[in-house]
């Protein structure tokens, strides 16, 4: 594997994203690449009592469709990972539990630096005092058991990337639990 050294970066623009310009050594070659700044992030895996997933259903204007997804956004500046999933999983299914971390990845490493950290939602409680849902969003919540959401993910109608990892990673999970019973 070759190593690269970084020659210079310089930002191209400024906002709630911010996009940079670096300029690399890639072997003998000099590089130039956009790369998108951008929060890292949390994403929950939100199981009910019965082991169904807990899913949202918002339209996307990138992909000018509606997606089925797994609760998640932003974390806040000041907000640990886990004060960040507690807080979306309010806003957008309403709910509070117990939170186990599940694993961690780069979404769009080519090209974005956001990190995302995925959570286990268990012993669901109805949130007491619900926050209000963010401005862009209008969601509606969806269930379906992991089987199904399963299925969902490998017939292509759910194609969040996110959603696919952690209901992949879940299903895994659950299955290396039972086998190890």
């Amino acid at each position: 594997m070759g190593r690269s050294a970084k020659i210079s970066s310089s930002k191209l623009y400024s906002g709630k994203i911010s996009i940079r310009l670096d300029k690399y050594c890639l072997g003998n070659k000099i590089i130039e690449k956009e790369i998108v700044e951008h929060s890292d992030s949390v994403g929950i895996v939100a199981l009910d009592n019965k082991e169904n997933i807990i899913l949202v259903k918002q339209f996307r204007i990138a992909t000018k469709r509606s997606l089925l997804e797994i609760p998640a956004g932003k974390i806040e500046k000041g907000e640990t990972s886990k004060m960040a999933a507690l807080r979306e999983m309010n806003e957008e299914i309403g709910y509070t539990g117990n939170l186990t971390p599940l694993f961690q990845s780069y979404l769009a490493p080519g090209y974005d630096t956001e990190k995302m950290y995925f959570f286990l939602a268990s012993d669901l409680k109805i949130s007491k005092n619900r926050l209000a849902q963010d401005e862009d969003e209008q969601i509606n919540i969806t269930r379906m058991t992991l089987k199904s959401a399963l299925k969902s993910c490998i017939s292509g109608k759910i194609i969040d990337c996110k959603t696919v990892a952690a209901v992949m990673m879940t299903v895994h999970l659950k299955d290396g639990l039972k086998k190890s019973s």
